[in-house]
């Protein structure tokens, strides 16, 4: 491990001392050195991509080198590729690629194979407390995706309609099982899709947009069930969610998004709705109350050294999830509820990779939350009935940039294992950020963070952190 950081920091050291936006060879580098009480609070590892370990103080880097697109001189045939090498000590040591990747695109159509850092679904990508259904919170996994990154013009050469698009199956690898035949299975998979419309042309004061997406982890159908289906077979049931002996194949989740966007000369005004669904509540609309709304304030134009203190972004997020279609599952007379966000009847895991949510960390595992709250070895959480306040900041004064992250949530467990009283918890988080030199490419931060309530212990943690990043000509 030593012999890694030393190699993180050899890198980091080799810094361009001119580049240029039209480069496409992007570097980065970084340290991170934390000191913490029992944890780490929530949002200073949450959304980070499994970058930041959740227990004890540490000391993380990270090193990546990647070949993006140029903007600026758009070809149709392109290729990008990346790999990002994220390493931490302290109470545990780990060393690990979050991206490494290769692809291509041919017009705007593109073709990835590998592992990278993604989210899904309308919504803010920086302040927000996570996207439901697949936010930035876990590792990226091994995949490959056909997609267009961008929204592309439904009418050639009239931005009235445009549309967004992906298709993609990855490798989670080997799971442990609580239902059927066996233990465990050597490779279970993550199917994902989705489609997106954007109505209104770029120029126009309105944008409107709505669209969907779709995943399933599956795999090992024919080894858990008597009969069960064969891979291709399976496949072929998850990619379409069609029923099978009285129940979907895979464990199924998404959410159904709608947006709006308004362009003002001093603010873009964004007002975002991700719905839930989950296996068959689509159908029936059982869960339609369940989900995150969010409103976020954009200043359009960011000051350079503003010389008085300014908001440059303001975001308000609400997330309900206590309905997950009604406290009853009658199979027999047809009544679907309990949903049990995040956990599964056969998988272990339920929705996530390597014991992060793949979706919002507001349902957070068992092994983050207090030892008491413990339920079920089977079960990856306790708590997935929550209602949740979020408020997010942007600003800026002169060279320094601050960002607030704060959540407050009412936490009442699961309807079989319900958590009385409710467990209230408050998650905070403060940065202040400011660059070393002139060209802006090396950046001293300083993160305090603390959790306080009943769900998670009490943490406290401050952060010191240093970052270079740039073109290389």
């Amino acid at each position: 491990m030593r012999k890694f950081f030393y190699v993180l920091l050899s890198t980091a050291a080799l810094s361009a001392e001119s580049y240029s936006q039209d480069s496409t060879f992007f570097y980065s580098a970084g340290i991170n050195a934390t000191g913490s009480t029992v944890a780490v609070p929530l949002w200073l590892y949450a959304n980070n991509h499994a970058a930041v370990p959740v227990r004890g103080s540490f000391v993380q880097a990270a090193a990546s080198f990647h070949r993006v697109y140029n903007r600026n001189n758009p070809r149709f045939l392109q290729w990008a590729g990346g790999a990002e090498l994220v390493g931490y000590t302290g109470r545990k040591s780990n060393a690990f690629f979050t991206d490494l990747f290769i692809a291509g695109k041919v017009g705007p159509v593109e073709l990835a194979v590998g592992q990278r850092k993604e989210y899904m679904g309308l919504g803010d990508s920086v302040l927000t407390m996570g996207p439901i259904a697949m936010s930035s919170n876990y590792r990226p996994y091994p995949k490959i995706q056909l997609s267009t990154p961008n929204f592309v013009s439904l009418i050639p050469g009239n931005d009235i309609i445009s549309f967004k698009v992906s298709y993609g199956d990855g490798l989670l690898g080997q799971a442990d099982v609580h239902y059927g035949n066996v233990s465990s299975v050597p490779d279970v998979y993550l199917h994902q899709k989705s489609l997106y419309l954007k109505f209104g042309k770029r120029s126009h004061r309105l944008n409107l947009f709505g669209g969907f997406n779709h995943q399933a982890i599956w795999g090992g159908e024919d080894k858990i069930f008597t009969g069960g289906l064969e891979k291709a077979e399976a496949y072929k049931y998850v990619i379409l969610g069609k029923p099978w002996a009285h129940s979907r194949v895979g464990n199924h989740f998404g959410t159904i998004d709608v947006a709006a966007e308004w362009k003002g000369k001093q603010w873009n005004i964004f007002l975002y709705r991700q719905t839930i669904y989950e296996d068959g509540s689509l159908s029936n609309l059982s869960t339609i109350s369940d989900g995150l709304s969010g409103l976020r304030f954009k200043r359009r134009r960011k000051e350079a050294n503003a010389p008085t203190f300014r908001f440059n972004t303001l975001l308000f997020e609400f997330l309900y999830t206590k309905n997950q279609g009604g406290a009853v599952f009658d199979y027999a007379n047809g009544v679907y509820g309990k949903d049990n966000y995040f956990n599964h009847y056969v998988y272990n895991q339920g929705w996530s990779y390597r014991g992060r949510s793949l979706g919002t960390p507001m349902i957070a595992p068992q092994t983050t939350t207090r030892e008491n709250l413990f339920t079920s070895p089977t079960l990856f959480t306790a708590n997935n009935l929550i209602i949740a306040y979020h408020l997010g900041a942007e600003a800026s004064w002169k060279r320094m940039n601050f960002l607030l992250k704060g959540s407050f949530s009412q936490n009442s467990g699961t309807y079989d294992d319900p958590i009385r009283p409710l467990a209230m918890q408050t998650s905070l988080l403060f940065r202040i950020e400011a660059p070393l030199n002139s060209t802006k490419n090396d950046i001293f931060g300083l993160s305090l963070a603390s959790d306080f309530g009943q769900l998670y212990a009490q943490n406290t943690a401050v952060m010191v952190s240093w970052r270079k990043s740039g073109f290389i000509w």
